[in-house]
């Protein structure tokens, strides 16, 4: 779907170039992390990426101080993913920390979970809960669109969240229920340092170019699944 041109209006304060007002933060400054999750054992994975966390739950954090959930957003946001493993933790949980996350990492005030747009109405773990699962689209169901990519590019199948939507995605959450014998892995990769290897005549290339972003794949696999895609209007805008 195309995207809607940047045009804000009376009170914001600077139009997003190629964006939607509707994205702009509510934080007026830069988020400071207090250190409140440095007493919990953790290790960063890589240089630039990742942060892995061990023995806490982090369904802990929603009966305790708000500054670990704030720090946690803003750890997310630097490191790019946080990882904890072992984690007993309810969907229900799961879609209140996520949203107090993204609460505290400044969302626009008029969004709350995404719905993924395949999604099907009357979902078991609720509309804001996406079910990856490699046994149903054996079986034609769920999003098989990745799979048909026959690309031998390297940057097949890597992607972002939801970047067609008018407010794209800031914080997602995975939880992996059933592990197979071997592979079903998920990488992650930093946009940040990928720019930061660019050349400078690069860098400045790319900063003066805008993108229209579409999903019109999710159309076909709609009619192929027999579901209507829900309403981009619900959830996050």
């Amino acid at each position: 779907m195309p995207s809607q041109e940047a045009i804000a209006p009376a009170g914001n304060t600077a139009a997003i170039r190629g964006g939607n007002y509707k994205a702009q933060t509510r934080c007026q400054k830069p988020l400071v992390n207090s250190g409140s999750l440095d007493k919990f054992n953790h290790a960063d994975l890589t240089p630039v990426i990742g942060r892995e966390f061990t023995g806490v739950q982090v369904v802990d954090f929603l009966g305790a101080d708000q500054q670990l959930i704030d720090d946690l957003a803003i750890t997310i946001s630097e490191r790019g993913v946080v990882v904890f493993r072992a984690q007993d933790i309810t969907p229900q949980q799961m879609k209140e920390l996520a949203l107090r996350i993204t609460e505290a990492g400044g969302a626009p005030e008029l969004s709350g979970l995404h719905i993924h747009p395949l999604t099907e109405a009357g979902s078991e773990l609720g509309d804001q809960i996406s079910v990856i699962s490699s046994e149903k689209q054996k079986k034609g169901g769920g999003l098989t669109h990745q799979l048909s990519d026959v690309s031998r590019f390297a940057s097949a199948g890597w992607h972002s969240d939801i970047t067609f939507e008018p407010v794209s995605s800031d914080y997602a959450m995975l939880k992996i229920h059933t592990l197979p014998a071997s592979g079903g892995d998920t990488l992650w990769a930093s946009g940040y340092e990928i720019y930061d290897r660019l050349s400078p005549a690069m860098q400045i290339f790319l900063e003066g170019l805008t993108a229209t972003h579409d999903a019109r794949f999710f159309l076909d696999e709609a009619e192929r699944l027999g579901n209507p895609l829900r309403d981009a209007s619900v959830g996050r805008r």
